[in-house]
C-alpha cells in the first residue's frame, strides 16, 4: 500500500510540472541564474569603465566660486592710507581690499601627453571589457553544462527507477512462485529467503533513487532560477548511429579527430582567449611603468570674470593660459623599481597563462578520449545485454524443468537487470561527455 501511495504521489508531482527541453532549460537558466546575472553586471561595469578611460583624452572644465570675508582689524590695516611723516604726506592705498570679496572663474584643463598613460589606460580598459565578455561567456558555458548535467542526471535516475520497478515486479513474481513451491514441498526455505532479500534490496534501491531525484530537482530549480519545470524525456537510442561511428574509430582516425577538436578549442574557447588577453594586459602594464620615465605635458586656461565685493558676475575680468611640462629627473628609484616589478609580473603572467592553457587543452583532450571510451562502452554493454538476455531466457526454461537451482535463477535475474542498468547509465554518460566537449570550445 505504501509503495502504491508513493508511486501515485510521484506521478502527481510529474503531472504538476511542465516538461521542457534541454535548450529551453539552458535559455531559462541564462535569463535567471544569479551567477550569470552577476557577470552581465560586471560586463556592463567594464563597458562604462572603458568609456570613462576615453574621457581622459578630452578637456575638463570647472567652475569655481569663492567667498572670502576678513576680520575688521585686517581690513582696517589693509586699507589704511600710506603715510610719510617726514614730509607730512598721506597717500590712499593703491589696491584696496574688500571686507567681503566674491571670486568666480572657469578653468579648462587639457592633457597632451602623460608618458603614454592615457592611451595605455584606455587600451587596458578595452581589454578588460573584452575579458569581462569572455568571462560572461565562460560562465554561461559552465552554467549550461551544469544544467545539462542535472538535466540528464534526472532523466538517468528516472530511467533507472523504471528498471528498478521492473526488477522489483519480477522479484515479486518469482517470490510468489517460490513460496507456492515451498508450500507444496518442491522448494527450500532458503529459496524463499533469497527472493525476500532481493525484494528488500530492490525496494531500498528505489528509495535511494527517489532521494537522489529529489536532490537533483533542488539543484535544477536553483540553476534555472524558477520552479515548476521538469526535463523532457529523450530517446537515447537515437544516438546509436553516432555512437557506432565513434566506437569504430581506429587509433589513427581517433588522433586525427582529436587534433581537429583541439584546434577548434584553441580558436574558440573563451577561457583560452581570456588567457591571451591577460598576457596583453600584463604587457600594457609594463609599458605604462616604462612611461614613468617620459615627460608629461598639460595645458590649462583660467578665465576669471568676477573678483569684487558684490556677487553680481560683473566685476573685473582677467584670464591666463599655462603650458606645464614635467620631466622626471630623480624619483629615488621609484619609477625604476616599479618598471622592474611590472616586468616580472608580466613574465609571471606569461608563465601562468601558458601553464593554464596547456592544462586546459589536456583536459579537453582527455574529455575527447573519454567520449570514445564511452561510445565503446555502450557497444560492449549492448553485446553484454544480448548475452545476458539469452542466458536469462535459458535459465528460466531450465528452472521450469527443475534442471537449475534457485540461486542460478536469482543470479541470472540480478545479472539481467544489472546489465540493463549499465547500458542505460552508459548512454547518459556518453551524452553528458558530449556536452562537456561543447563547454571547452563554445
Amino acid at each position: 500500500m505504501k509503495k502504491v501511495i508513493l508511486t501515485f504521489m510521484m506521478l502527481l508531482l510529474m503531472l504538476t510540472l511542465s516538461a521542457i527541453t534541454l535548450e529551453e532549460s539552458i535559455q531559462i537558466a541564462r535569463e535567471n541564474n544569479k551567477e550569470i546575472l552577476a557577470e552581465e553586471s560586471g560586463m556592463k561595469s567594464a563597458d562604462w569603465s572603458a568609456k570613462n578611460a576615453l574621457t581622459n583624452f578630452f578637456p575638463k572644465a570647472y567652475f569655481s566660486s569663492t567667498i572670502v570675508r576678513i576680520d575688521d582689524d585686517t581690513y582696517d590695516m589693509a586699507n589704511a592710507p600710506i603715510q610719510i611723516p617726514e614730509f607730512g604726506m598721506e597717500f590712499p592705498v593703491m589696491f584696496p581690499v574688500y571686507k567681503t570679496s566674491y571670486t568666480n572663474s572657469i578653468m579648462i584643463q587639457q592633457p597632451i601627453f602623460n608618458g603614454g598613460k592615457m592611451i595605455l589606460g584606455y587600451q587596458l580598459a578595452k581589454l578588460a571589457k573584452k575579458q569581462s565578455f569572455l568571462t560572461l561567456q565562460d560562465k554561461r558555458n559552465d552554467i549550461s553544462y551544469m544544467v545539462a548535467s542535472t538535466y540528464f542526471g534526472i532523466l538517468k535516475l528516472q530511467d533507472l527507477r523504471i528498471l528498478s520497478e521492473k526488477s522489483l515486479n519480477s522479484t515479486g513474481a518469482n517470490l510468489e512462485k517460490v513460496q507456492k513451491n515451498y508450500e507444496v514441498g518442491t522448494a527450500k526455505k532458503s529459496d524463499v529467503l533469497q527472493w525476500q532479500v532481493k525484494k528488500k534490496n530492490d525496494e531500498t534501491a528505489i528509495n535511494e533513487i527517489d532521494g537522489n531525484i529529489d536532490e537533483l530537482f533542488g539543484m535544477w530549480t536553483n540553476l534555472l532560477g524558477v520552479e515548476g519545470e521538469t526535463p523532457s524525456k529523450i530517446e537515447v537510442k537515437e544516438l546509436d548511429t553516432e555512437i557506432s561511428k565513434y566506437a569504430s574509430l581506429d587509433a589513427v582516425e581517433t588522433e586525427k579527430s582529436m587534433n581537429e577538436y583541439l584546434s577548434e578549442v584553441s580558436r574558440t574557447s573563451p577561457t583560452i582567449m581570456s588567457l591571451g588577453l591577460a598576457r596583453k594586459m600584463a604587457k600594457k602594464n609594463y609599458l605604462m611603468a616604462k612611461g614613468e620615465f617620459l615627460p608629461s605635458i598639460n595645458l590649462q586656461f583660467n578665465y576669471e570674470f568676477e573678483s569684487d565685493d558684490e556677487f553680481d558676475f560683473s566685476g573685473e575680468e582677467n584670464w591666463n593660459f599655462a603650458a606645464a611640462v614635467s620631466v622626471p629627473i630623480f624619483t629615488s628609484g621609484a619609477n625604476f623599481s616599479n618598471m622592474k616589478a611590472a616586468k616580472y609580473e608580466m613574465k609571471k603572467t606569461n608563465y601562468e597563462t601558458e601553464s593554464a592553457k596547456e592544462n586546459y587543452l589536456v583536459a579537453a583532450k582527455n574529455a575527447f578520449y573519454s567520449l570514445i571510451t564511452k561510445a565503446k562502452t555502450i557497444e560492449d554493454n549492448k553485446t553484454a545485454l544480448e548475452l545476458v538476455q539469452e542466458n536469462h531466457k535459458i535459465i528460466n526454461e531450465l528452472y521450469e524443468q527443475g534442471m537449475v537451482t534457485n540461486s542460478e535463477l536469482l543470479d541470472a535475474e540480478t545479472m539481467l537487470f544489472g546489465s540493463e542498468m549499465n547500458l542505460v547509465s552508459s548512454y547518459y554518460d556518453y551524452i553528458l561527455i558530449k556536452y562537456e566537449l561543447k563547454k571547452y570550445k563554445d
